[in-house]
């Protein structure tokens, strides 16, 4: 239930328009100091004593000062920078942020989370010091489930000192994280190979004497003007032809999986290739990193 109360506050201050508000709030350990306070004070009016009113009252100057140091915790802070690298399903990923601070006395006990269906954190318990000679905190965190999701905050919270307060904040970062699928070599899915008109020459070749019939885009005319003999390029290997990969109606899940892979295998060969998702996507062969990027991204999404 507790879990909800504060999952509830973190999702209003989330859709807040206020620019790095800072929140604090009693835990549970806080309540029952206010509880012992108030049944110290009671008692110590009702019998009259002095030692019971004095423990109060220090009681309660440290409730006070316990605020106070949480609060003082968590300000000064600023976040530079933060970026979710793109990962698969099942595998793991690090989060890097960058703060800035005001605070020279450092902070302390500092745990950083974000809310995400696709993404889950390896300790999400854990807590982090920052001070001037460390500013950065790095954050495990694991693919659950391929798709396409907007993390909106980087959340922030402490219970420095003594955990009867819990004061957190929240950084916007607004950005798209992908979780494609895990690559698996299941074969499941289709390949067509395209069939072009002619094969483009590789880079290796030697030279053979020109015979009649030889194409003269493969005469050597540099060899001509030096020698004044006729020479041939002939190459060693040429360009394998593009590749369609196609997703058929085998089980959705493998089948994704089972392209993911080839689309790595394909592009690590260097060979062009392209993504036929039924009726719905259709990309045209192609191999560099942001074709690469393009094809993860349409298998991350496709039917999400």
């Amino acid at each position: 239930m507790f879990q909800r109360i504060w999952d509830y506050f973190y999702s209003r201050a989330a859709d807040s328009q206020r620019v790095h508000p800072i929140y604090i709030l009693p835990t549970i350990d806080g309540l029952k100091v206010v509880a012992l306070n108030i049944t110290l004070l009671i008692i110590g009016l009702v019998y009259a004593n002095n030692y019971v009113l004095l423990f109060n009252f220090i009681l309660f100057c440290l409730f006070l000062g316990s605020m106070f140091y949480t609060h003082f915790n968590i300000s000064g802070l600023k976040l530079e920078s933060a970026q979710f690298a793109s990962i698969h399903s099942g595998e793991d990923g690090v989060l890097n942020l960058h703060f800035s601070s005001t605070n020279s006395q450092g902070h302390f006990f500092i745990r950083p989370h974000f809310k995400s269906t696709l993404l889950k954190m390896n300790s999400p318990e854990e807590t982090f010091p920052l001070d001037s000679n460390r500013l950065n905190i790095k954050i495990s965190y694991k693919g659950v489930r391929r798709g396409k999701e907007s993390i909106k905050a980087i959340y922030l919270e402490t219970l420095f000192p003594f955990n009867f307060f819990r004061c957190f904040t929240f950084f916007r970062i607004d950005q798209e994280c992908f979780v494609y699928p895990e690559a698996l070599n299941l074969k499941l899915h289709k390949e067509e190979e395209v069939q072009e008109h002619a094969n483009r020459d590789g880079d290796d070749f030697f030279l053979r004497d020109y015979t009649p019939g030889d194409s003269l885009k493969r005469v050597d005319w540099k060899k001509l003007a030096q020698t004044n003999r006729w020479y041939t390029r002939q190459f060693q290997n040429t360009v394998p032809n593009p590749v369609i990969l196609i997703l058929d109606k085998t089980p959705l899940e493998d089948t994704l999986k089972s392209i993911c892979f080839a689309v790595h295998s394909l592009h690590q060969q260097n060979i062009r290739y392209g993504l036929k998702l039924k009726s719905d996507v259709f990309i045209i062969p192609e191999n560099s990193p942001r074709h690469l990027n393009q094809c993860l991204k349409e298998l991350a999404v496709y039917e999400t």
